[in-house]
């Protein structure tokens, strides 16, 4: 699961991660909803504990398992449904500044994803020689949001530094296509013209 603004700005990451797993109107079971999560097990049961507890979410017993699903009829139901809604939309509108930057710019970039670091939102970069300061500039131009931009140099990455890569929302490319980049240097040097 990315990491995103709710997740730092409401308190416990495991409880907005819980949250925005649930807001897809789906039952999970407690078991899926730490798979999709970013956090681990015992944080997981934790937050859900709390989230019965404050009765925003509901517990149902199906067969040998416990599925949760968001609480209709709380009162703030709706209100985290839109924050959520709105949180998405800013990201896919940055996601979308950063696709069309590449697409004209810098053509050559592997793969790029969106996270969020205490106060600021980050797009990583998986690329070889790029242009930082005018996609940071693009992509004000056009959403009116400041990013910090990350590049991962291709030439020295590994296949376990893309592995930590797995979860993230990708905005260009993904993880299948750069693991075949990386397990074949020869691709790469082409790609890149070297």
């Amino acid at each position: 699961m990315t990491y995103l603004p709710l997740s730092y700005l409401l308190g416990s990451r495991a409880k907005v991660d819980i949250l925005r797993i649930l807001v897809s109107k789906q039952n999970f079971t407690g078991r899926k909803i730490a798979t999709l999560s970013s956090t681990n097990p015992n944080s997981n049961k934790k937050a859900l504990d709390f989230l019965l507890e404050t009765g925003l979410i509901n517990r149902e017993h199906v067969g040998n398992a416990f599925h949760y699903s968001l609480n209709e009829n709380h009162l703030l139901y709706e209100p985290v449904i839109n924050l959520f809604k709105e949180e998405e939309k800013t990201v896919n509108k940055i996601m979308k500044a950063g696709s069309s930057f590449i697409e004209e710019y810098a053509p050559k970039t592997l793969a790029g994803f969106i996270s969020y670091l205490k106060s600021d939102l980050v797009l990583t970069l998986l690329a070889h020689s790029f242009p930082k300061e005018e996609m940071k500039n693009h992509i004000f131009e056009k959403t009116g949001f400041k990013v910090s931009i990350e590049v991962i140099d291709t030439l020295n990455l590994s296949e376990s530094d893309i592995t930590r890569f797995i979860d993230r929302s990708y905005f260009w490319n993904n993880y299948k296509t750069i693991m075949k980049m990386i397990n074949s240097r020869d691709v790469v040097k082409n790609f890149f013209n070297f």
